[in-house]
């Protein structure tokens, strides 16, 4: 903000020394956290958790979240019975008047004023992740931090499995599963603490000072979330953080096989003294590197070390298709090698995994008609992979395809090389218009919802089913918008649940 109209910020006066600042102590963690009083911004699950834990070191909250009361009712209640005061309805920058901390949730953009403000009043401004490390008491050691713009939830949920299947307690969790804050005080069995293999999104990684995760796996990065990053300078720089407490005896394993990636770790590398493993690129000069050996299904991922190659997988051991799934499996391999993990560990959680919801998910078929959610492919590169992965049955389906939304980054145009197995293209949301004007290959046609999408695509699909020239295989109605949700959905994950109700409707329909 920083404008003459702004109100004034009255901050606290800073904590005595051993008060809060930098030798808080509880539960026998020494905490790092900044003063006694913190403003949590957010009450989604992150933002929850932020406020739980800061409660729990003894801070005095607020919590404040942009829906109005009704909305967040259910999320403020237990939190209020703990002592958290909860505003609902925005967030003007007067809720920082005696506040000494900042906690936002990584959906919440840095254009919003209050941020501003925060800057001009020397309030510091954290990520929930930050919050977690310093309460943890910064155990860099128990971490394992993967970013990138596609695949992390996957590559966090292969690499925790194979190192489970190695005898390594492991536990996703971050933009997976729990956040990071919420295991401060949480009551476990006994035996060795967990290692924490961490989904971190380019939105937490923007607010970290400290953190810092002694294994560090980037995979490739490419145009995202330029409607939260200001430019795509900002984006990479937000994802290169996750090296920036680095030490020596840290270790990165990083996409050698994307330029970006790679020029990220390297100079990261070089900077700190980490050690670097690059991974499912080319063979290079390197004495350490894992190497997906070939494209398509028949390859295997070698670790090389000096003159000797070690066998870390057959891809063909994956249950799932997909040239991004086989990197993504190069990518937890590369990492889980770091903690001595082997090939029978990672084989079996190869041909365990079962992919992510919302990620190429098979729904049940319909009159001959298959139905495939992947309302996780957020921006082009994802629909691509989907379409890429959908060609490698033997024979390829016919695909009806559903994309649209808010384009965050990149061109519709980009399908183009992948689309040849597209029949008909169903556009939604406020892109529709720009989708029926880039794509030349394919006929678009412009839907009101998704649900009339869901309906055209499974007619047209339907006809090529019971024609007289039948595909060989049953043909496909895919959601893989290439776009955000939140034109019309709260998140991909209610956009992904709107498509099985129709799905489901019309499996129905087709029964009766």
């Amino acid at each position: 903000m920083g404008g003459s109209s702004s109100p004034a910020v009255r901050r606290r006066a800073a904590p005595s020394a051993g008060s809060g600042d930098s030798a808080f102590r509880d539960g026998g963690l020494s905490s790092t956290v900044p003063g006694r009083t913190a403003l949590v911004l957010g009450l989604g699950a992150s933002g929850t958790a932020a406020a739980r834990c800061l409660a729990a070191l003894g801070r005095e909250v607020t919590a404040a979240d942009a829906r109005p009361e009704a909305e967040v009712a259910e999320a403020a209640a237990p939190l209020r019975e703990i002592g958290v005061s909860v505003r609902a309805g925005g967030h003007p920058p007067e809720l920082l008047d005696g506040q000494d901390l900042v906690v936002a949730s990584p959906g919440i953009p840095p254009s919003v004023p209050i941020f501003a403000a925060a800057r001009s009043a020397g309030v510091p401004v954290f990520s929930e992740l930050e919050l977690g490390y310093r309460a943890l008491g910064e155990p860099s050691e128990r971490l394992a931090a993967v970013t990138g713009t596609k695949g992390k939830s996957s590559v966090v949920t292969l690499l925790a499995d194979i190192l489970r299947r190695s005898g390594r307690p492991a536990v996703g969790a971050g933009n997976l599963g729990a956040p990071l804050s919420s295991f401060f005080g949480a009551s476990r069995d006994s035996g060795p603490e967990p290692l924490l293999v961490l989904e971190a999104s380019s939105f937490m990684l923007a607010g970290i000072s400290r953190f810092r995760a002694g294994t560090s796996v980037l995979l490739a990065v490419t145009e995202d979330h330029l409607d939260w990053h200001p430019d795509l300078a900002h984006y990479r720089a937000s994802k290169a953080r996750l090296f920036e407490n680095l030490r020596p005896g840290d270790r990165i394993a990083a996409d050698g096989g994307d330029p970006v990636a790679a020029e990220l770790a390297l100079a990261a590398a070089a900077r700190t003294g980490a050690d670097y493993l690059p991974f499912g690129g080319r063979p290079g000069e390197r004495d350490d590197e894992v190497l997906l050996t070939r494209r398509g299904p028949g390859g295997r991922i070698e670790r090389r070390t000096g003159g000797e190659r070690t066998i870390l997988a057959d891809t063909a051991r994956l249950r799932l298709p997909g040239e991004h799934q086989r990197r993504n499996l190069a990518a937890a391999a590369a990492a889980a090698s770091l903690f001595g993990a082997e090939r029978p560990a990672v084989e079996a959680a190869a041909a365990n995994f079962a992919g992510m919801p919302h990620a190429l998910e098979e729904l049940p078929a319909a009159a001959g008609v298959r139905f495939v959610n992947d309302s996780r492919a957020t921006n082009p590169a994802a629909t691509r992979a989907a379409l890429v992965a959908l060609a490698e049955a033997d024979p390829p389906p016919e695909v009806h395809l559903i994309l649209g939304g808010i384009l965050k980054a990149g061109r519709f145009a980009d399908l183009e090389p992948a689309l040849a197995g597209v029949r008909t293209i169903q556009a939604i949301g406020v892109s529709r218009e720009r989708a029926a004007a880039e794509i030349a290959s394919v006929p678009v046609s412009l839907r009101d919802s998704l649900d009339e999408a869901v309906a055209a695509a499974f007619a047209a699909a339907r006809r090529a089913a019971a024609g007289g020239g039948a595909p060989p295989v049953a043909p496909v109605v895919l959601l893989s918008p290439a776009c955000s949700s939140f034109d019309r959905f709260a998140s991909y994950r209610a956009r992904g649940e709107r498509f099985r109700e129709a799905a489901a409707r019309l499996r129905e329909g087709a029964l009766r």
